[in-house]
């Protein structure tokens, strides 16, 4: 009988020990099951991640050669802006130098006997751009035909 306790006394332990293997066997499948999971739903973060970071890339490409147009209109409108400021202050200065000669020949005692000068003077389209006739009149007897 003593022989027939240890065989089952072995045979339980082994049984103990087949069930541990079990359990052990079966924590590390659920455990390899786990590892594999986080490591997918890692690869796709990562993937996200990735694909995100070239959305803003391409984002702040097409963002930056706007932003570069926009800067060449500008600049383009700045330097016709100035060369149009340029031509106005030289005409104003043609057009001081023409009113201070033309105040100086009415302030001046001198009378032009020309009046001919004086007229063309008078009439230079730069002195009374608006006084400009599109059109010659005609007299005929005194009276102004249009």
């Amino acid at each position: 009988m003593s022989s027939r306790k240890i065989n089952n006394i072995t045979s339980s332990s082994e049984d103990d020990e087949n069930r541990s293997a079990t359990i052990t066997d079966e924590k590390k499948m659920k455990r390899m099951k786990s590892n594999r999971e986080s490591a997918r739903r890692s690869r796709m973060k990562r993937e996200q991640h990735i694909k995100d970071l070239n959305d803003q890339v391409t984002y702040f490409k097409n963002r930056s050669s706007e932003i570069a147009r926009k800067i060449s209109e500008i600049e383009a409108r700045f330097t016709a802006v100035g060369s149009e400021n340029r031509i106005l202050r030289m005409k104003g200065e043609d057009l001081k130098k023409r009113l201070e000669l033309l105040e100086e020949m009415l302030a001046s005692d001198h009378q032009v006997n020309d009046d001919c000068l004086l007229m063309d003077i008078l009439q230079d389209p730069l002195i009374k751009p608006w006084m400009q006739h599109t059109f010659d009149p005609q007299t005929i007897d005194g009276i102004y035909q249009f």
